[in-house]
């Protein structure tokens, strides 16, 4: 009695699923197509790259090689501090894409339609986190001015990662700075 449920709880370990992608104990071979695989290793490389050049445009930044790079002359603590929500918006934004990435591979989700939003997205992060810089610096955001680069980039990766938060709040202000149809009808 005690081998046939041994038997019967192997063979219910291995039918369960794991419940992010469906799979069976052990099926390890990729569903996509080569085609498929091909670009996710691309897109893959992209987003790593677009990664590692965040990191490292914050790092110049630190140690004022950008500075140097451009012969920057004039403002050149305003420049590091937009440059710090610049590259910080970027790591937020990709850091983002690179978690909804890896899941909807995971999960045979991923497909070409999307690549848009994949590749796009960062991007607009990188500028969300500028802007969100720009708004600070310009006292239109309810909130202190940062005052080390440590608190910059931590804003900036913020506004990158919940750029669409950050859209949403920016068209907030904009209604408060030129009101909306409602406010000029009155």
């Amino acid at each position: 009695m005690d081998e046939k449920i041994k038997k019967d709880k192997a063979q219910t370990e291995d039918s369960v699923f794991d419940n992010t992608d469906d799979r069976k104990r052990f099926d390890f071979k990729s569903k996509y197509l080569d085609t498929a695989r091909f670009e996710i290793r691309i897109e893959a490389i992209f987003l790593v790259s677009v990664m590692i050049t965040s990191i490292v445009i914050l790092y110049l930044n630190w140690k004022g090689t950008l500075l140097f790079i451009l012969d920057i002359q004039v403002g050149q603590d305003t420049f590091k501090r937009y440059i710090y929500y610049f590259a910080s918006g970027l790591l937020g934004g990709i850091t983002f894409s690179m978690k909804y990435f890896y899941r909807v591979v995971a999960r045979g989700w991923w497909h070409q339609d999307r690549r848009v939003w994949r590749i796009s997205s960062p991007l607009l992060s990188a500028v969300i986190g500028f802007m969100t810089g720009v708004l600070i610096e310009a006292q239109l955001l309810n909130t202190n001015i940062p005052s080390n680069g440590a608190s910059i980039v931590a804003i900036g990766f913020l506004a990158g990662y919940f750029a669409d938060e950050a859209v949403g709040k920016m068209y907030e202000i904009a209604n408060v700075i030129f009101g909306t149809q409602n406010t000029k009808k009155g």
